[in-house]
């Protein structure tokens, strides 16, 4: 184990639309838990960033979004050409060995992230792309495999919520994914060249999700034996090496483990919603699980879930879970 990490090694990219409550908080938080850090804002024209506290801003043009067409009842946008842009123009600006890349809806309660980051040192040559691991969330990370409903075999799906690593390994990770074409990309399989294709994704078009078009974009780019052609294209050989990716190259933290969460979302800080509100998604259970699998068959899980343990008995739990909460939420 090296020694705790210091706040002034760290490059703290804040990227997104600036929120009217929430981006203060942020950065508050940010400066309290990492008082030395640099703080690189990246957001739009025209945004009102009085008051708020960073080191370096960066103002881009905003390259817009696109509306999902089958919501006819409210707006739902692909902002993904947007969180491509405002995170690779935040990236260019980070100077330090570290750098934690955070939404601008998000929130830094304490930093125990931090002592996970030497955590899981085995790793295995094949797949082994970043020189460290990177952390990242639990939600939404998607677990590759899913034997009750293959609709939900997600490869590739990293939650692009936050991101703490090695500057050139978060680099490596972020920059390899590039602006898309739109309104193309967004409504991909309304295309007549892939009319006889079907969306993994019901109300949503898109070739890929935003999540899955980083992870793909990245692992894609250095290794040839990865390909897909859309969020359709899967098989279990792309979620078998999906699993292998993801298995040797990412820590999935809880909000228990990292100290972090979204505002936006109130479920990222209960432990219950935390990974388990769906069980497609990852949670640190299943990573350790995936972890074991993969790279040190001696390792010993530290948590123990019941119910993705039972997934039959997890998935009638889970459905009402899901209401129940929703209910009061």
């Amino acid at each position: 184990m090296q020694e705790k990490i210091k706040s002034e090694d760290i490059s703290v990219v804040l990227q997104g639309p600036i929120h009217e409550t929430r981006t203060k908080k942020c950065l508050k938080s940010i400066r309290q838990q990492l008082p030395n850090a640099q703080i690189i804002l990246s957001t739009w024209e025209g945004s009102n960033t009085y008051g708020l506290d960073f080191d370096v801003l960066i103002l881009n043009k905003d390259p817009g979004a696109v509306q999902q067409k089958k919501f006819t009842s409210k707006v739902q946008l692909n902002n993904m050409n947007r969180m491509v842009l405002s995170t690779n123009k935040g990236l260019e600006k980070a100077e330090r060995k570290y750098t934690l890349k955070l939404r601008t809806d998000c929130f830094l309660d304490n930093t125990n992230f931090l002592n996970m980051f030497d955590d899981f040192s085995s790793r295995t040559e094949k797949y082994k792309l970043f020189e460290h691991r990177i952390l990242a969330s639990t939600l939404f990370s998607k677990y590759a495999v899913n034997e009750h409903n293959k609709q939900i075999e997600i490869p590739f799906h990293v939650s692009d919520w936050w991101f703490f690593g090695l500057t050139s390994d978060i680099k490596k990770l972020l920059l390899s994914s590039e602006l898309v074409e739109e309104p193309y990309f967004s409504n991909y399989f309304e295309a007549p060249q892939n009319a006889h294709k079907k969306s993994i994704f019901k109300k949503f078009d898109w070739r890929w999700a935003p999540e899955q078009h980083i992870g793909y974009s990245c692992f894609s780019k250095y290794y040839d034996d990865i390909r897909m052609e859309d969020c359709s294209d899967i098989s279990e050989i792309i979620n078998q090496k999906s699993r292998l990716c993801l298995a040797n190259n990412f820590i999935f933290l809880e909000y228990k483990q990292s100290g972090i969460r979204n505002l936006k979302y109130t479920c990222s800080k209960y432990e219950p919603f935390s990974g388990d509100q769906y069980l497609d998604l990852y949670n640190f259970y299943n990573f350790e699980l995936e972890y074991r699998k993969y790279c040190d068959p001696s390792y010993i899980p530290t948590s123990k879930n019941i119910i993705i343990s039972n997934r039959d008995i997890g998935y009638r739990l889970l459905r009402f879970y899901k209401h129940f909460y929703k209910l009061f939420d």
